[in-house]
């Protein structure tokens, strides 16, 4: 492997991260202003906090 070669390689890995981390932001800033995400999230910890107190008794 030439050193071009590997230099290659390095920019390429490091431009599919860069998209991976803009595809991750985009999607959780569509998350964090879904106005389904606190029903979705109080849903979710009512459910643990029943179990947990069903599971004590």
């Amino acid at each position: 492997m030439t050193r071009f070669r590997r230099g290659y390689n390095r920019e390429e890995v490091a431009r599919r991260y860069a998209g991976a981390e803009a595809e991750a932001d985009r999607f959780l800033d569509r998350l964090r202003y879904s106005r389904w995400t606190a029903a979705i999230l109080y849903g979710v910890i009512a459910v643990v906090i029943l179990s947990f107190l069903g599971s004590v008794h």
